[in-house]
């Protein structure tokens, strides 16, 4: 796009590629413009948007329930793994999920017991412009994820209109024109093939069982995970909070139900989620939750170094082994016992706080021990970086799809399968393992 100027029709080494919207593309054509390199244009916008989110979604729940929620649920969400780790990407869940939980925060107000009614069409203008926004982030999906808003702000229903009208006016112009210019092959690629076969179809390669989501949920909240059990604790569940909770466990269904699945679709729950968490502090005493609440938490967080040993072993093995954790440097002592300590010896007031530094210190940690094994083992740029002297031409001799786009991202030209010229070498892959190089001719 910042090559050729064409914001409309995305596309994959010149040719139409309708697999997503063009948000993030639209964001790292801009940071393409503003100088920067490749990755860093890919992903500084979306850490941006990142953090943008967590500054107004603070700002908005410090207004709807107070500095104690708004603190809690925004360092809670920044700190979490999920929210980490695709803060870290150049993919669309994180643009979704910030728009879809923008919507949900700017829904909360009409929810009161006695909800201001001021401004309430522009209100839902501001609610469905950023369901627009989510739309040309990731299609349907935001659409469906918001069907929960239609019973809990049906007594608004005279004021709809204004979200159909902000939705439409930011999000079809693009659907508009991509179609006039490219026809039927965009809604047989973008709507039949990645919305509606997404749901019954293993040709999309991603097929997980019905309860995969499960162990997902917990490792997306880690280390916060222990936390869910306040929400079975004598919590006040007014209207806002059945509000969150509806559409937490109706997109938790909606995304169970599909066949095919990976762990970012649950992205747009998350901050949803830590909310309700969040709203549990709203009228606690100082120093809420206890003790007991928080040690849990800590062991998790003092578990992280002994990750940052466990996954480069388990990523060269193959394995997940324990055996890797058996020796722990003075370092890793220190990462492990400075969260347990603050558990138990720090005032109750600060313990929160303190822990979610322990978790930054500790990821800070785990990403430079395993960061620099990740790049050998699994990333396309430092194996391109091993084969690019070779003399001669390169072609894909069966290799899985995410080495097809690294590798050929990395060489700056799209790898050709071998069947359709005459190549020097062949690269084949078998699943996510490193891939091997035949030599075809000398």
């Amino acid at each position: 796009m910042a090559q050729t100027g064409d914001y409309v029709t995305p596309k994959l080494w010149g040719s139409p590629w309708f697999e997503k919207p063009p948000l993030l593309y639209w964001m790292t054509a801009g940071g393409t413009l503003a100088g920067f390199g490749p990755e860093v244009a890919a992903r500084l916008p979306v850490v941006l948007l990142s953090l943008a989110f967590l500054l107004t979604s603070y700002a908005l729940l410090n207004k709807e329930f107070g500095f104690k929620v708004a603190a809690a649920s925004t360092s809670l969400l920044a700190s979490s793994a999920a929210w980490i780790a695709f803060t870290d990407l150049s993919l669309t869940d994180l643009p979704l999920a910030v728009f879809f939980s923008l919507a949900v925060l700017l829904a909360l107000p009409l929810l009161r017991p006695e909800p201001k009614t001021n401004r309430v069409a522009w209100r839902f203008a501001a609610i469905g412009a950023c369901l627009g926004v989510a739309a040309l982030a990731k299609g349907l999906v935001p659409i469906g994820l918001a069907l929960p808003f239609l019973w809990f702000l049906r007594r608004f229903w005279r004021n709809w209109w204004a979200a159909f009208v902000a939705l439409s006016i930011v999000a079809l112009p693009w659907y508009l024109a991509v179609y006039f210019r490219n026809g039927s092959p965009f809604v047989e690629e973008f709507f039949l093939k990645h919305h509606f076969e997404r749901l019954y179809s293993a040709a999309l390669q991603h097929v997980q069982p019905w309860y995969y989501y499960f162990p997902v949920l917990l490792v997306a909240l880690f280390p916060w995970t222990p936390l869910l059990a306040l929400l079975v604790h004598g919590v006040n569940w007014d209207q806002r909070r059945r509000f969150l909770s509806a559409l937490c466990v109706f997109g938790f269904v909606l995304f169970s139900i599909s066949l095919n699945k990976l762990p970012g679709y649950l992205l747009p729950l998350i901050p949803s989620l830590f909310v309700l968490i969040g709203s549990r502090f709203e009228r606690a005493p100082v120093g809420y939750p206890s003790r007991m609440w928080l040690l849990p938490c800590a062991l998790l967080i003092a578990a992280i170094p002994l990750l940052a040993h466990i996954l480069p072993t388990s990523l060269v093995t193959g394995r997940f082994s324990l055996l890797a954790a058996a020796h722990v440097s003075r370092v890793e002592f220190f990462y492990v016992a400075a969260p347990l300590l603050v558990v138990l010896l720090a005032r109750r007031a600060w313990t929160g706080w303190l822990l979610v530094l322990c978790v930054v210190s500790g990821g800070i940690y785990l990403k430079a021990l395993t960061f620099p094994v990740l790049d050998r083992q699994v990333s396309a740029r430092w194996y391109w970086s091993q084969i690019e002297a070779f003399h001669g031409s390169f072609c894909d001799g069966g290799m899985n799809r995410d080495w097809i786009f690294g590798i050929s991202f990395y060489r700056g030209a799209a790898l050709k399968p071998c069947g359709t010229g005459k190549f020097d070498f062949a690269i084949h892959s078998q699943g996510r393992a490193l891939p091997t190089i035949e030599v075809l001719r000398h």
